[in-house]
């Protein structure tokens, strides 16, 4: 939970700034704009932004390996010439990052210890 709190902590401080995000065009392609922000972040010089991205690196990899088994990881590097850094910092604030909290804290919330119930005796 401590980690959950922490990233949206780092989320909210490491980018404030707003702008328009580049057009969308398939969930893989926006998924790989966000695999390059979450490496950009995972080079960050704060650890607790470091830990955030390196999380996200691991989310938006699986989520493109999902989609595509054999995705050509290679070609980000061509998605990277066309990014630009204010229009990323954007979709990393406004898309990317809630979009890997929420799955974070759907998980967190998953293996949680459900609340001890009044009416039932504990277990021995």
């Amino acid at each position: 939970m401590r980690l959950l709190t922490l990233t949206a902590c780092t989320f909210s401080l490491t980018f404030a700034s707003m702008a328009n995000a580049q057009p969308r065009t398939t969930p893989t392609a926006d998924d790989e704009r966000c695999l390059l922000e979450m490496v950009a972040l995972s080079n960050a010089t704060d650890p607790n932004a470091q830990k955030a991205g390196q999380g996200g690196v691991a989310y938006f990899v699986g989520r493109i390996t999902a989609r595509e088994p054999n995705f050509d990881f290679a070609r980000l590097k061509q998605v990277a010439q066309t990014m630009e850094d204010k229009a990323a910092d954007a979709e990393l604030q406004q898309r990317c990052g809630p979009l890997f909290q929420k799955s974070m804290q759907s998980l967190a919330t998953a293996l949680s210890a459900p609340a001890p119930s009044s009416g039932s005796p504990a277990p021995k």
